[in-house]
């Protein structure tokens, strides 16, 4: 007996939705990545003068792997997964996590904005970071990373939100989950951000709040001591709390990019660390200037101002200039010069005494061990 004309046709009906499904949904992955690497000199980096290999002056080592696949009707499914990596002895970066940058996936709606579930940036650093000075490179940022402005810790087991862009404003919205049993505020973190944009002028502020209060300083932020300017430098992890606000605004017009900002870190043990026995705040203002002189030639300079206070107390006054030579779009060499001068005290390096602060350019390289501190440094940059 023949089968029933119904029956063929509710087979021939499921065999071809899948495929159908499968020539509407269009896939994407994408290569991409940046290399960077400097000769760069320091007149003082502990006790002496240092000239080395230095990687990621003005963008970072990475590469990494996009994806996206179209839901239709606006609607992705998005994942990013970066590495980063030291360029001159190829060992990883972030503690030696394979995509310690960024490892997430989500969906991305056209009408109702993107939710990403992973290891991610805060909230500050999407959306307040590209107003400052740090996209010209880490000799813009603030001594130490106190306030995270060169995003040096990343807010893993997080769930963010942003939404679509709304008469020029965006918001974003941040909770990275502890995991602890008994408790959801142990180990967590929170963030939230507001951008506006209209025209050449855009404004942000944000705040990120960081709890790494689990065995051996365990948390959804990483641990970051750059140099002497931040606790317990040196391998005794913090355990405590910080919490970052910051705000910055831009202005673009015929080749000027001007913009200026303002933040405030507090760093919080939840112990008597020696010298570092309660909160240490720091207070950090900035303004950069850059200017396309032609279309291959751009100078940015900028001048960053940095206290903290508490258990120790210390000035740091930075200034940088960098000239930029672009010999395509994606490949860029440039020349970069620091100045930092210090006065007041700081940690040791193993974070048991209060010393002398010494000059420190950024987060590039250890603090001087005198008040001053200048570095040159020559280098490129190219994207793939």
């Amino acid at each position: 007996m023949g089968e029933p004309v119904y029956f063929r046709s509710i087979v021939a009906a499921l065999v071809t939705l899948p495929l159908a499904s499968l020539a509407h949904a269009q896939s994407t992955v994408t290569l991409y990545g940046e290399l960077d690497d400097a000769v760069a000199y320091y007149n003082n980096v502990g006790q002496h003068s240092q000239v080395e290999l230095q990687g990621a002056d003005l963008t970072a080592n990475k590469w990494g792997l996009l994806g996206k696949e179209d839901l239709g009707g606006g609607n992705k499914a998005i994942f990013d997964l970066e590495n980063g990596f030291n360029i001159d002895n190829g060992k990883l970066s972030q503690g030696g996590r394979l995509f310690g940058k960024k490892a997430w996936v989500g969906l991305t709606s056209k009408n109702l904005g993107t939710l990403t579930l992973g290891r991610q940036l805060d909230t500050t650093v999407d959306l307040v970071q590209p107003l400052t000075g740090d996209v010209y490179g880490p000799a813009f940022t603030t001594p130490g990373d106190a306030d995270n402005n060169d995003n040096s810790f990343r807010l893993q087991n997080s769930v963010k939100y942003a939404s679509p862009i709304y008469a020029g404003f965006q918001l974003e919205l941040m909770y990275g989950l502890g995991g602890v049993a008994g408790s959801l505020a142990s180990q967590n973190s929170t963030s939230a951000a507001l951008a506006y944009t209209h025209g050449g002028f855009s404004a942000a502020a944000g705040y990120v709040y960081a709890r790494t209060d689990g065995p051996d300083g365990a948390g959804t932020a990483d641990q970051t001591q750059n140099n002497s300017v931040t606790p317990l430098y040196g391998s005794v992890p913090f355990v405590g709390s910080r919490m970052i606000v910051h705000v910055a605004a831009q202005y673009q017009h015929a080749g000027i990019t001007a913009n200026i900002r303002y933040s405030n870190a507090q760093w919080k043990p939840y112990g008597n660390y020696s010298a570092f026995n309660r909160t240490e705040t720091f207070n950090t203002a900035a303004a950069t200037l850059g200017y396309q002189m032609t279309p291959s030639t751009q100078v940015d300079v900028g001048y960053t101002l940095t206290k903290s206070s508490g258990a120790s107390s210390a000035t740091y006054n930075n200034v940088a200039a960098e000239l930029q030579y672009f010999l395509s779009k994606r490949t860029t060499l440039y020349a970069i010069s620091a100045y930092s001068h210090a006065n007041g005290t700081t940690f040791s390096q193993d974070g048991t005494s209060i010393v002398p602060a010494g000059g420190t350019i950024g987060d590039l390289n250890e603090s001087s061990g005198t008040p001053n501190q200048v570095a040159l440094i020559f280098g490129m940059t190219t994207k793939f």
